[in-house]
């Protein structure tokens, strides 16, 4: 197995040249978010000195990803690591583009395969005709079960997230209940603004549902079954 140094490494000899608009045009500044990624980026830093590769890399802190993808917009860092509900919202709020992407298998090329379930005797049910129906996600920001679909119902124009782009505020308009575990937790809903109705649809008391314990697409299709 690679160290992740090596593939930090790679990554950022495959950004230098893309990145041209920077004063320093062999340069690159990698926003990172936590003490353990900033000393990999200043480990990093360090080796592709001592190895005397062509540019340099700075590492400058992010208070959180959205800071990060801020910084990146007006200039101040030129990438971040990001998830894949990070990227969609960079891509569609930020303006911003993906540079790079890292293969765990190693199979070519991003993709990932969704599947939507439904019960067999909603005959009626289509993507395209979801509003004020109920849904079930694994959890908020995951892949498969809010990026995914979120971002469908976004490029066709069934929901709006406004200037803000506040997704939770937007699905909660659009379905009539649902369950995504997560959705009121701090670290998704710091102001507590995030609808209600996004926890509705999981089982138990309110102090449950507020915290929609059961996760996974596993605990999603056990609740559809209820």
């Amino acid at each position: 197995m690679e160290r992740p140094e090596r593939n930090l490494l790679v990554a950022f000899l495959l950004l230098l040249p893309l990145v041209s608009v920077n004063s320093h045009p062999n340069s690159v500044t990698w926003c990172v978010l936590s003490d353990a990624e900033e000393q990999k980026c200043l480990d990093l830093s360090g080796n592709a000195t001592a190895q005397n590769i062509r540019g340099s890399l700075e590492c400058v802190r992010g208070l959180n990803t959205r800071d990060c993808m801020d910084k990146i917009k007006n200039g101040t860092a030129d990438a971040c690591t990001m998830s894949g509900d990070d990227i969609y919202a960079a891509g569609f709020c930020h303006g911003l583009e993906l540079a790079a992407g890292e293969s765990h298998n190693g199979i070519d090329g991003i993709s990932y395969y969704v599947v939507a379930m439904a019960r067999r005797s909603s005959s009626d049910l289509s993507l395209l005709e979801m509003h004020e129906r109920s849904s079930c996600h694994p959890g908020i920001r995951t892949t498969v079960g809010w990026t995914v679909p979120i971002g469908y119902l976004v490029n066709t124009s069934q929901i709006s997230v406004g200037e803000q782009c506040n997704f939770p505020r937007a699905v909660g308009n659009f379905f009539g209940y649902s369950c995504v575990p997560g959705m009121k937790d701090s670290q998704h809903d710091p102001k507590g603004t995030n609808p209600k109705n996004l926890c509705e649809a999981c089982i138990g008391d309110e102090n449950d549902r507020q915290s929609a314990p059961i996760t996974t697409e596993r605990g999603t299709t056990e609740r559809q079954e209820r």
